[in-house]
């Protein structure tokens, strides 16, 4: 099935053991085929022996994959090999409402909002599968509070995501007549939630993580490229990640897609430093494969990047440029973005303008690049000269 796709023996070997786990377990239950059930009750399977801590979490993760892998191989007669990140296994009842609730959600906020608010209410799901809760209108208060404690030591940092898909999740459940359970008083802010202002890299930074990623190897050329094209135009990581080479158009100097968060089609100029390490890349670095993004893995499988590459790359070139890094400093590849958000109000530009390049559906996702652009914010402070003071250590 996959000794087609480029991988070593060894790795060939390795997901051959596990396609004999899945077969094993298809002749245990007497299943004579796979289908979407049957790789979910494995997953769930597995998921399980994973918390008694029979497997660990990567050979679980395998299991799940090669079985994933075998039911597209049984569909179509071929395996497109990718990353996978097997989510958690739910019952057929909470996969038809999550399918429903994403469907419903799809209508109100964009595609990238949708996948995160599935994510994290698969989540919540498959706790409800775990308590025997098979029906919405079984679901309690105390359920909600009970993933709630689960999840808080798990998501520091982004329990503001899972309270809103809640939030959203059972305003569904109660408009569509499925629970009548109201969580906005359990899940209500007893303030208003802080928004800090995540950092943007110094010109003097952004000019040490350039000069300090070497250009003459493949792997260089890759980085350097992406880098300079996210701080040159502005693009997320997704959607470097997933440009395609058919996207760039050379005669124009422009770079025409679909933007992944927010399905928006997006027109940017390629500024020539961008083009020429995209093209320094492609020419000279990118491997010969049938892969249609402009970048790829230089190891086997030669498909598209995950969606690690991000912080993988920072992580790597920051400890090389000599900047300083710390989990959630905001110093990511996101940071990128940020820096040309923050450029163009310093440059003058107005919202409008901004918003535009950017990709913001709305103006005011722009707004929080005035906060960084600090020289701009000295011009707006008021003098002190006609306050008292009224301290004598301020004299």
């Amino acid at each position: 099935m996959v000794q087609g796709v480029g991988l070593s023996s060894d790795t060939v070997a390795r997901y051959g053991k596990c396609c004999e786990a899945v077969v094993e377990f298809c002749g245990r239950r007497g299943f004579g085929a796979l289908s979407g059930s049957v790789v979910d009750e494995f997953a769930a399977c597995q998921q399980k022996r994973a918390r008694r801590g029979e497997i660990g979490r990567n050979r679980r993760n395998a299991f799940v994959k090669t079985a994933r892998m075998m039911l597209e191989f049984q569909r179509t007669g071929r395996v497109t090999w990718q990353m996978m990140s097997p989510g958690p296994g739910l019952s057929e009842s909470s996969r038809d409402v999550l399918e429903q609730f994403a469907a419903a959600a799809g209508q109100e906020v964009a595609p990238g909002s949708v996948r995160l608010l599935a994510s994290e209410i698969r989540h919540f799901l498959a706790f409800l599968d775990r308590a025997g809760r098979d029906a919405p209108g079984a679901v309690t208060v105390d359920d909600v509070r009970g993933f709630m404690v689960e999840m808080a030591p798990r998501r520091p940092a982004g329990i503001g995501n899972v309270v809103w898909s809640l939030k959203r999740f059972f305003a569904f459940l109660n408009a569509a007549g499925l629970s009548d359970v109201r969580v906005d008083g359990l899940l209500a802010h007893a303030a208003p939630r802080r928004v800090r202002a995540l950092p943007c890299f110094t010109r003097a930074e952004t000019g040490r993580l350039l000069e300090g990623i070497e250009t003459g190897t493949p792997c260089g050329k890759r980085d350097y490229a992406m880098v300079v094209l996210a701080v040159s135009t502005g693009l997320r990581c997704c959607d470097i990640v997933a440009l395609r080479l058919r996207e760039i158009d050379w005669r124009r100097d422009e770079i025409r897609l679909v933007q992944a968060k927010t399905s928006k089609p997006l027109v940017l100029p390629l500024p020539p430093l961008a083009g020429n390490a995209v093209a320094e890349w492609i020419l000279h670095g990118r491997p010969d494969c049938d892969a249609p993004e402009v970048f790829v893995r230089l190891k086997a499988p030669l498909v598209k990047l995950g969606n690690s590459t991000g912080s993988t790359l920072m992580r790597r070139r920051l400890a090389r440029a000599g900047i300083d890094h710390a989990a959630r400093d905001g110093k990511s590849f996101h940071a990128l973005r940020r820096t040309t958000g923050t450029r163009l109000i310093e440059s003058g530009a107005g919202l409008p303008l901004a918003a535009q390049i950017l990709g913001h559906a709305r103006i005011d996702s722009s707004r929080r690049y005035f906060a960084l652009a600090s020289e701009q914010i000295r011009q707006c402070c008021l003098p002190l000269e006609a306050f008292t003071c009224t301290r004598e250590g301020l004299r």
